[in-house]
């Protein structure tokens, strides 16, 4: 039964949006076994910005791989919305991030023929959805991110600020339930990495998605909602920010 709380109904033991179990992940090189991920265990709750932070090789864009399903485990279980991605064979994971996913990477990968409008609209056609639907959805996104007067602009005529929120307003105009973000502000000077982690901040909790961002960028740790600290395959340490230092009102410019 749910209870009230401040308003609002809450369920008392809310199902974590993805969770790993004893997960292990190691990569082979000729006669060279490295042991990636070592029997981790995390649960990540809805809603919120979890920052997943360390230094370079400690497992940390393996286990967003592993958690988006673009990567298998060795042992252990991963489940996404209460899916085990394990137990989905290829074109219902195909599916499954089609439908439920959206991807930030540290490269931008916008094509560069294509204006900000047409990149935004390109995988909301392989979706279902109407034409008009689709259009709107990415009229709608960026203008979120601050880019409805640069819409028809291709990635040559935008800066690296702008092609990455151009990347943002094409997960987001998805509407999906988990949101993955790679290095998004390693390739961007500090004003345009702080428009970036208010804006995954922003969707977070306006939109009510599962953001998982992976980055060992040191700005990025006061705004998280949740910080975890990895090192050598494992979680070193699990804490959360009770006031995350992000202006979730403001529009970036």
């Amino acid at each position: 039964m749910n209870t009230m709380h401040s308003g609002n109904l809450i369920e008392p033991a809310r199902r974590p949006a993805l969770q790993a179990v004893e997960v292990s992940k190691a990569f082979v090189s000729g006669h060279q076994r490295t042991q990636v991920l070592d029997r981790l265990s995390l649960a990540i709750e809805a809603a919120e910005l979890t920052l997943i932070s360390g230094p370079s090789g400690c497992g940390k864009s393996t286990l967003l791989a592993v958690l988006s399903g673009l990567q298998q485990v060795d042992g252990g279980q991963v489940r996404a919305l209460g899916s085990e991605l394990g137990q989905l064979d290829l074109r219902a994971l195909e599916r499954f991030r089609l439908q439920h996913t959206g991807f930030v990477f540290q490269g931008f990968n916008l094509f560069p023929a294509l204006s900000a409008f047409e990149q935004v609209e390109l995988p909301l056609n392989h979706m279902g959805l109407t034409r008009d639907e689709a259009r709107r959805r990415a009229r709608q996104s960026l203008e979120e991110v601050g880019l409805g007067q640069r819409m028809r602009l291709r990635p040559s005529e935008l800066s690296g600020g702008e092609k990455q929120r151009v990347a943002i307003a094409r997960a987001l105009a998805k509407q999906p339930e988990l949101l993955f973000a790679d290095e998004p502000t390693s390739a961007l000077d500090a004003a345009n990495g702080q428009i970036i982690i208010d804006l995954l901040h922003r969707i977070a909790h306006s939109h009510g998605t599962t953001v998982l961002c992976v980055s060992h960028d040191p700005r990025l740790v006061v705004h998280a909602d949740r910080v975890l600290a990895m090192e050598d395959g494992r979680i070193l340490s699990d804490r959360r920010n009770q006031a995350p230092l992000s202006d979730s009102r403001g529009t970036p410019s």
